[in-house]
């Protein structure tokens, strides 16, 4: 009778923590590792633009192994890209090369959703190894992949742009653009912070290059945007920027304090 007694009440306790182990709320996805994941990456994105390149390999890494754990087959490429692409920058060729073909076999047996963001990376490499116009040609049709993407869409063209090497630029397609990304951020619906740093450094620098009359408007445009993003590295590559254009244009009172801020600034850099 004690037995039958146990097992009932065994039977019960049961019962009773199967019913009391779910929230309130159900929950039939776990994002823990995805969270810790995503922490990563944008600490990697960070130290990317930081320009502080081995830390931002290391960051990405410890995100590629939370990825990895809950099988997040897209992010686990886009992190194998994002390797590759600092790969390329340091000049490191063939780790670029195995970062890239482990991002293709993800798409090749497991269906990763990546192959734009292939096809993106495969043309910064391409023009790393000097074949800048085969490099503008992918980024152009790029450009027009993403036609339906207004943030993808700019950026793949003025990549385009940089690839070319041209020495002329459509300033009123310079302008429409930079006003587009403004004012999607002006409303909040910006994606990609990068894309507009991008733009915005890029049109600085070129009317530089060019002599044109923006330059100076451009230049504080950039400052103050770089300055919002706290990346002391871009700060540094503005000044620099303000003392070639004054050099150019012989105003030596501005051009020497231009430079002074340069070493100023460049004397603060933590790294």
């Amino acid at each position: 009778m004690i037995k039958q007694t146990c097992t009932v009440m065994f039977v019960m306790f049961s019962l009773i923590n199967i019913g009391c182990s779910s929230a309130p709320e159900k929950q039939y996805r776990v994002t823990k590792y995805l969270e810790l994941a995503s922490t990563w990456m944008a600490r990697g994105d960070r130290k990317r633009q930081e320009e502080k390149l081995a830390l931002a390999l290391s960051n990405y890494q410890t995100s590629y192994k939370y990825a990895n754990m809950r099988n997040d087959l897209t992010l686990m490429g886009i992190l194998h890209l994002k390797q590759a692409t600092i790969y390329i920058n340091q000049n490191r060729f063939e780790q670029a090369l195995v970062s890239i073909d482990k991002a293709k076999a993800l798409h090749q047996y497991e269906g990763a959703d990546i192959v734009l963001p292939i096809r993106s990376v495969e043309a910064k490499f391409t023009n790393a190894l000097g074949k800048a116009t085969l490099a503008k040609n992918m980024v152009n049709e790029l450009s027009v992949e993403y036609k339906n993407d207004i943030e993808k869409h700019i950026y793949y063209r003025w990549l385009g742009w940089l690839y070319s090497g041209e020495n002329s630029r459509d300033w009123e397609r310079v302008d429409s653009d930079l006003n587009t990304l403004q004012q999607l951020k002006s409303s909040g619906t910006l994606n990609n912070i990068e894309i507009l740093s991008f733009a915005i450094y890029y049109n600085a620098k070129w009317r530089v290059q060019e002599q044109d009359r923006q330059a100076r408007s451009a230049i504080d445009m950039a400052l103050a945007h770089f300055s919002e993003l706290e990346l002391t590295n871009r700060i540094k590559a503005c000044y620099l920027l303000a003392v070639q254009w004054y050099e150019a244009n012989d105003d030596k009172d501005k051009a020497m304090y231009f430079s002074m801020r340069l070493k100023e600034i460049s004397t603060n850099m933590p790294f």
